[in-house]
């Protein structure tokens, strides 16, 4: 017992030496401090027999429950005095050891206490902090004022952006880069901080409106065999011949880490009149990342937005991992009445044949397809058309004019074939074209290209269901880029039509591509706003091969730019 005491004593003489100077400020610095401390002492305490220790009178003012500080000094006091005539005298009485062991017992009861009422505090500086009230009012001025501390917090607090913030968000940031390139300054944080919100709001405003969601089963080629190997080669040399590709069911998703579920998703407003307006946005209706120089950063902006949406769109579809989805191509197409297409995507044209995405690029894994202009107002005819294979349990002959049961754009005239020569049907399907006297018989020679392209429809629609979309401003079609969404675009017969065309890819960038970029992956805010500056919005004259790095980099990094760090 006395070795403990011994023990207990030397430590004690320290912690009280500082209770006694410091035991005002210990009330509020001591949670730190005594940490270890009440660890230690209790131990120490612990080693001391106290059965036989009597309590004093003296204890009867230790017991008392004052929350004075002198007190406590006064207690402190006590203990010194023991220890120090232990140190000297070398020997306590009974009643001495009795009244130091109690007063240091006391002492750590209120160390524990000082510990409590510091947590406390410290709990309730935190509850008030998450319990901060905060308004509508409050976030829009943050937002107007760019404050992008502030709109964090209240947005952490469970406040949200409505449209018309998340608009004047938009702005600002338009504001702010435009301030930047003028005064030829780098890009500040927070106008890609404040991005991030956008894209954030923008998505919580889309899962509110109306969706419509048609399940389909996944579909890939069937190569087995010789009779499959036979019509893949004709699929090749022959687009007109993409329906009659055999087909198996299951997901290819070559390289990439796609799910298992296929669909098509309807979005009657998947963008606002005003984020679509070509007048507000005029460069959008031609727009290719590949050439920027001229483009005004509003517009660039607008389409990076658009496309967030559509990639946060698949990510929340599909139930994929957010980084996993990059997008592979994004452009605006044209498509004008009485043109034919030349060359590649986003060309003119009157029509897109029939075909699917993952064919024609096996990256490609998820598609959409966005509308600038309004069938029926600014052109007409060019629905966009599923075309699936008739069910197998019905006759091919009851099927061969059929729309289908469902249609996303509304009701459609069946097709009546009961003027349609048989003999002209199977020599179309045999890919030969029917000689004059044939083709005229029961038809007018006026009516020739009428009834020529009434055949070339029927044809078309021998044995499948046709689903058209009636494309709107703000609209959008997304699904997955595999076999079970074979479509095309019908052709416009007058006006002209604007659509953005964009497809994600699951594919993982390899990091050895990174690496050989000359800035790899971001790694702070500064790095973010950076790569947005360099790779979108320096607005610089390019060499041809120069914009092409700079887009393969800008699409590898799309994830990174996209999203806070917190989230890379």
């Amino acid at each position: 017992m006395q070795v403990a005491l011994l023990q207990l004593s030397l430590f004690l003489l320290q912690l009280l030496s500082c209770c006694v100077n410091q035991l005002s400020a210990f009330v509020v610095n001591s949670r730190t401090f005594t940490a270890g401390v009440v660890t230690s002492a209790k131990s120490l305490v612990g080693t001391t027999d106290q059965t036989h220790v009597g309590k004093t009178n003296k204890f009867a003012l230790f017991s008392q429950t004052s929350t004075r500080a002198e007190e406590k000094v006064q207690v402190a006091n006590v203990v010194l005095e023991g220890l120090e005539k232990r140190l000297k005298k070398g020997s306590l009485t009974g009643a001495e050891a009795t009244a130091v062991i109690e007063a240091s017992s006391f002492l750590l009861d209120y160390i524990d206490e000082l510990e409590n009422v510091a947590q406390d505090h410290h709990d309730g500086v935190v509850q008030v902090q998450e319990e901060l009230i905060y308004d509508e009012h409050q976030l829009r001025t943050a937002v107007a004022e760019m404050d992008v501390d502030a709109v964090s917090q209240m947005l952490k607090a469970g406040l949200t952006m409505d449209a018309a913030t998340t608009n004047t968000a938009f702005w600002n940031v338009v504001d702010a880069v435009d301030h930047a390139e003028a005064e030829d300054r780098p890009l500040p944080t927070t106008v890609t901080q404040m991005l991030h919100h956008v894209f954030e709001a923008d998505m919580q405003q889309l899962l509110l409106r109306e969706k419509e969601t048609f399940n389909v089963t996944c579909m890939q080629p069937d190569d087995t065999g010789i009779e499959g190997a036979a019509r893949k080669m004709n699929y090749i040399f022959d687009d007109g011949d993409h329906k009659n590709l055999p087909l198996t069911e299951g997901r290819r998703c070559e390289d990439g880490n796609c799910c298992d579920k296929c669909s098509r998703n309807i979005f009657r407003t998947f963008a606002s009149d005003a984020e679509c307006d070509l007048q507000t946005f005029p460069e959008l209706s031609s727009f290719t990342f590949n050439n920027l120089e001229t483009v005004s950063a509003g517009t660039i902006l607008q389409f990076v937005r658009l496309i967030e949406r559509v990639r946060r769109t698949v990510a929340h579809e599909y139930g994929l991992p957010l980084k996993t989805i990059l997008p592979l191509q994004a452009y605006s197409r044209k498509y004008v009445a009485g043109t034919t297409q030349k060359g590649g995507g986003g060309g003119e044209g009157d029509f897109v044949t029939l075909h699917t995405d993952e064919a024609t690029h096996s990256g490609y894994h998820y598609s959409c397809v966005l509308y600038l202009s309004t069938q029926g107002k600014d052109f007409e005819g060019g629905d966009f058309v599923f075309n699936d294979p008739a069910p197998k349990s019905e006759d091919d002959h009851n099927n061969s004019n059929k729309k289908g049961n469902s249609n996303y754009g509304g009701d459609e005239e069946e097709f009546n074939d009961d003027e349609i020569d048989e003999d002209i049907l199977e020599l179309l399907k045999r890919g030969e074209l029917p000689d004059k006297i044939v083709f005229n018989v029961g038809v007018d020679e006026n009516d020739d290209e009428e009834s020529y392209d009434s055949l070339e429809d029927e044809i078309r629609r021998a044995g499948r269901v046709l689903t058209p979309f009636h494309p709107s401003r703000g609209s959008a079609v997304i699904f997955s880029s595999g076999w079970e969404n074979m479509h095309e675009v019908e052709k416009i017969t007058s006006g002209v039509r604007y659509a953005v065309p964009c497809f994600f890819t699951t594919c993982p960038v390899p990091d050895a591509a990174y690496e050989q970029m000359h800035v790899g992956k971001p790694k702070t805010d500064e790095d973010i706003a950076d790569d947005w500056l360099h790779l979108l919005l320096a607005h610089r004259k390019e060499e041809p091969m120069e914009s092409v790095g700079r887009v393969k980099e800008l699409l590898m990094k799309w994830h990174y730019m996209c999203t806070p760090l917190s989230e890379h």
